[in-house]
């Protein structure tokens, strides 16, 4: 069982007694809403993408 008082490893706020959890290599974070969750998976995501300039083809961006 989690601290309730432990911080969302996002925005710092408190996760409560029922965190949301995402499973990491090597490490469980905890968050305190799904929105702080999702923010942090998209950041992830985003990361991940700017290590491979030029390998990301979307075409919803085009013609902006």
């Amino acid at each position: 069982m989690s601290d309730p008082d432990r911080p969302c490893d996002l925005c710092s706020l408190p996760v409560g007694i029922t965190p949301f959890t995402l499973v990491m290599p090597g490490k469980t974070l905890e968050f305190c809403c799904e929105g702080c969750k999702g923010i942090y998976e998209m950041l992830h995501e985003i990361n991940e993408s700017r290590g491979n300039p030029g390998q990301h083809d979307d075409n919803r961006l085009k013609g902006r």
